[in-house]
């Protein structure tokens, strides 16, 4: 096969380039002659030239010859432009792209999210960085580097906010030291940690429990984004198992007492007795009528049914099994609203085991953090802007309000950068529109060696097509003769074949952008690149939850025996109370028999605040609460 190139129309130029000057000569000659009102008789285009050379310096000549290039140069360089002009290819014009669409395309930003790195002239090896409000998504299979490639760089160069799922706390580890010392807040969010070293996280801590209407209308948000309906089958339980947490967890942020938490939620609907003793209180009046209404719902249900529904809720709130979870998202350290103002870095920590176990609870957080970050624009000062690094995007499971947001987030500051193993992996968990949706709504796809043959096929249909010339010989031999033929004619070829896709170097990327052909560029590893490498800097340490402490024992929680044991009880003996004076003696023998359970004192009429002081104001208890946080971890956050 020969491929058509631009040598060809080069070749072409050059054998034109003479003749299109004789034309220009010949043709502006002739003009002027005539202009110059000169006899027909006269005209020879062989002494055209030393004729005008020869009068070049006569202005009414020189004046004609201006007048008549107007007409004389045009028309050749149209009629050399018309013959030079590439013919429109039937099979496609696929190619990759130059640095000056780049540039204009605007994948040289100087802030953004950064893509990779394009070795071409003046910006030698120099990033692509997209600036613009846009979308990336990453399609790069396990061990590829997507991490050292992608996520990392970002993490070491994104100025804004930004929020990561961290598998493996390696992206925490290598880059939160100089985001802190940058002047962010950084925390990292590892609920599943054995040692209990992580910040807290209470999705509950953003409702006002004290209004019953935002309690419904938030909680009906938090049951959607939990208990998501199947594609195919029935939605009964689905339904079901969201008014059972709306009613549960509303009765519970009614009772000030109880703390308002996902630990508290599963403790109560896993307790014995429940059916009943909801069913009791739904008739309570000072429940608001939403909580009333959801609680008899549920517990009017038959017996198997209602077993049914309180399963279906308890499969997505068995991770609340592991105190170490319940203590993590017991209260909140951090504030999702405070991301558009102050700079802030979350890490979601996970380790890859636990991944799937943690889904639920990291798809809960994302999907809050869009909603109650899109509730109205950003004003003045919220002018930070935020990424939200979605690494194992697909194994998160599906979060309709994080799919709808690819397509309006952006006017409200907030990018996403979804990480995939494939395009097929995404089918699996959106559905073939849904999955579609999400990439036409991501402006930039980035795509490393694929390890698949589906895959590289899937690819290679979108890098396109162009059209090549196939040349065919032919020898026919009749006796002593030979007819040598040669025919040409243009066949279809893929830019890159799938196979070629597959042997594409690892340090390759593939960058897919509309407007302009498929950039080919070079990955970024950051402990390779001096620029990455002179920003490593230790990670903050994060200190471990307090551990509860437990209840101290009282007099009713003790047994009879034990009681028995008290009261018989001899505090000393005889030959122990030798060196004791009469007079103490003399009270002991003076006390009457009593039993422990005799001892008491009037609390009730002792004015403690005559002992130790009047009970701390609100500002007084948040300023030592502050001091105190600060001075067990001051290694942690900002």
């Amino acid at each position: 096969m020969i491929q058509k190139t631009g040598s060809n129309r080069l070749a072409l130029a050059l054998v034109l380039l003479p003749i299109t000057l004789l034309l220009i000569g010949l043709l502006t000659g002739t003009v002027a002659w005539f202009f110059l009102k000169m006899p027909a008789a006269a005209y020879d285009p062989l002494t055209l030239p030393g004729f005008f050379w020869y009068y070049r310096h006569d202005p009414v000549v020189t004046e004609a010859l201006w007048r008549a290039a107007v007409i004389g140069v045009p028309l050749p360089v149209l009629l050399m432009a018309i013959v030079l002009r590439p013919k429109k290819n039937l099979h496609g014009e696929a190619r990759f792209a130059r640095e000056g669409e780049i540039r204009k395309a605007g994948l040289r930003a100087k802030k953004g999210i950064v893509l990779g790195r394009f070795r071409n002239g003046f910006f030698r090896n120099g990033f692509l960085m997209v600036g613009k409000m846009e979308h990336v998504l990453l399609e790069a299979p396990t061990g590829s580097g997507k991490g050292v490639g992608i996520v990392i760089p970002n993490l070491l160069q994104w100025p804004d906010s930004v929020v990561v799922l961290d598998i493996k706390r390696e992206n925490y580890e290598i880059t939160a030291g100089f985001r802190r010392k940058g002047g962010q807040k950084v925390v990292l969010f590892n609920p599943t940690d054995r040692e209990g070293r992580t910040a807290r996280y209470n999705p509950l801590s953003y409702i006002n429990r004290s209004d019953p209407i935002e309690v419904l209308v938030e909680l009906q948000k938090i049951a959607t984004m939990l208990f998501v309906p199947p594609e195919k089958g029935e939605a009964f339980w689905t339904e079901s198992a969201r008014t059972a947490f709306v009613g549960i967890a509303s009765w519970i942020a009614a009772k000030p007492e109880r703390p308002f938490s996902f630990g508290e939620i599963y403790r109560t609907i896993t307790m014995p007795g429940m059916k009943a003793f909801f069913a009791k209180e739904a008739g309570d009046g000072a429940l608001s009528e939403g909580c009333r209404a959801a609680l008899s719902d549920f517990t009017s249900s038959a017996d198997n049914t209602f077993t049914g529904i309180i399963q279906t809720v308890t499969s997505k709130l068995n991770l609340w099994i592991n105190p170490i979870v319940d203590r993590a998202t017991a209260e909140s350290d951090f504030s999702l609203t405070d991301l558009r103002r102050i700079p802030t870095s979350i890490y979601l920590g996970v380790s890859p085991d636990e991944l799937d176990r943690v889904a639920p609870l990291y798809n809960l957080f994302f999907q809050q953090l869009i909603d109650l970050n899109t509730r109205q624009l950003p004003d003045d000062s919220e002018k930070l802007s935020v990424l939200l690094i979605l690494d194992e995007f697909a194994r998160l499971g599906r979060a309709q309000v994080i799919a709808n947001a690819f397509s309006y987030v952006r006017g409200y500051g907030l990018r996403l950068l979804p990480v995939i193993q494939s395009r097929s992996q995404l089918r699996n968990v959106y559905g073939e529109h849904g999955a579609d949706e999400i990439v036409s709504n991501c402006g930039v796809e980035i795509a490393f060696t694929p390890k698949e043959l589906r895959v590289a096929k899937e690819l290679s249909e979108r890098l396109g097509y162009l059209g090549q010339d196939a040349e065919s010989r032919s020898l026919t031999i009749h006796g002593l003769l030979a007819n040598r033929s040669k025919t040409i004619s243009e066949q279809r070829r893929a830019l890159m074949l799938p196979q070629e896709l597959m042997q594409l170097p690892e340090d390759d990327i593939l960058v897919i952008r509309g407007g302009i052909p498929v950039i080919r560029g070079k990955k970024i590893r950051y402990f390779k690149d001096a620029v990455f490498r002179s920003r490593l800097t230790p990670a903050p340490k994060v200190p471990a939850l307090p551990k509860p402490i437990a209840p101290i024992a009282t007099i009713d929680d003790l047994s009879d025996e034990e009681l028995a044991a008290f009261n018989d009880y001899s505090a000393l003996a005889d030959d122990q109370v030798q060196d004791i004076p009469e007079d103490v003696l003399a009270l002991d023998r003076d006390m009457p028999n009593l039993t422990v359970k005799d001892g008491s004192m009037a609390f009730d009429e002792i004015d403690f605040d005559d002992i130790i002081g009047p009970d701390p104001t609100k500002e007084e208890w948040e300023g030592q609460r502050r001091d105190l946080v600060l001075s067990e971890g001051e290694e942690y956050g900002r």
